[in-house]
């Protein structure tokens, strides 16, 4: 056995009045954050790098190598856009979306009170499109809202005493004839 002077390599011995290498000298470290090297003068180095790594975390992401450890650069954004899931990232299974309660918006004009049930947003109860009009048809489209269709030739009450035979007109109560007030008494005058 002999010393040749180099700390890379192992099992150094006499070879033909020389003393030789056995053979290198293995340095590895198991760390992806470090170069594994070999400097003769000083032996086994291991040099910080920044390459990308993986931390382990599936919340995390941008992970690279900084002063020899993995790092995350950011975290994981695990929103699914919609508002009926709780949205949370869990670092044993990543990205979780639990159902959860409250008021949501199912996009169909003709429901109100909409709410979640199991991580959905469900329609609550129709519109109600009743304008109080006996004139007009109502009804409520998808996209559009209530509508108040006009009426014609339907019976209906223009609150005036005075007119007889009452009825829609495009949409607006109209009112035709006098009511007949004659008392038959000629030292009254008639009126409405």
């Amino acid at each position: 056995p002999c010393n040749d002077g180099d700390l890379c390599t192992t099992g150094d011995h006499c070879q033909l009045g020389e003393c030789a290498g056995g053979g290198d000298l293995v340095c590895v470290d198991g760390n992806v954050c470090t170069t594994d090297q070999c400097d003769p003068e000083v032996g086994c180095q291991f040099v910080p790098n920044s390459v990308a790594c993986d931390d382990g975390n599936p919340c995390t992401t941008g992970d690279h190598c900084g002063n020899g450890v993995c790092k995350a650069a950011g975290t994981l954004g695990c929103d699914d856009g919609n508002v009926c899931t709780a949205d949370g990232c869990d670092p044993d299974g990543g990205c979780f979306y639990a159902p959860s309660e409250g008021s949501c918006n199912d996009g169909e004009v003709c429901t109100i009170n909409d709410s979640c049930v199991d991580g959905e947003c469900s329609g609550g109860v129709e519109l109600n499109c009743d304008d109080g009009d006996p004139c007009t048809e109502d009804a409520c489209a998808e996209g559009l809202g209530c509508l108040h269709d006009p009426l014609t030739d339907v019976e209906c009450d223009d609150a005036d005493p005075c007119t007889v035979a009452d009825s829609c007109v495009a949409g607006e109560c109209m009112g035709t004839g006098e009511l007949d007030c004659d008392d038959g008494d000629v030292c009254t005058q008639n009126l409405c």
